[in-house]
């Protein structure tokens, strides 16, 4: 620990030696060299009509871009309602209860008053579990 101390110090003194090399801060600037001509040669293989893309080039640039942003909004918003929370497909879709017997979507019938009691029962009993198991705090 202490060479390393002895290091960084020696270090801290080393670096201003740098700064000190200067006259004044409040001098002024010296004067910046003046700029050199430039000289710009034609260039033979350059006409006047190669100067970019043309006009049906750009439109259909244009229309290439609208294509592939339609395109991956279209894939996005079929996706979403392919994995979103209406899917009657979907086991997952979170409406227990609103399918018939046949797979289809029918009218949502009515939850089963027992199978809530069990539901209660059971959350019941976790959170007594849960009461159990906790951390004697002192």
């Amino acid at each position: 620990m202490r060479p390393a101390l002895i290091a960084l110090l020696a270090a801290a003194l080393i670096a201003p030696a740098a700064a000190v090399a200067q006259s004044s801060p409040f001098a002024p600037l010296p004067q910046a060299p003046p700029p050199a001509p430039e000289t710009v040669a034609a260039d033979p293989g350059t006409g006047a009509g190669d100067g970019g893309i043309s006009g049906l080039q750009q439109g259909f640039l244009i229309a290439a871009g609208l294509l592939l942003v339609l395109g991956i909004g279209f894939a996005i918003a079929r996706d979403a309602r392919h994995h979103g929370p209406g899917d009657p497909r979907s086991p997952s879709s979170g409406s227990t209860g609103s399918r018939t017997t046949d797979g289809g979507v029918g009218e949502r019938k009515k939850p089963d008053p027992r199978a809530a009691q069990k539901q209660k029962a059971a959350a019941k009993r976790a959170r007594q579990a849960r009461k159990k198991n906790r951390p004697v705090r002192k």
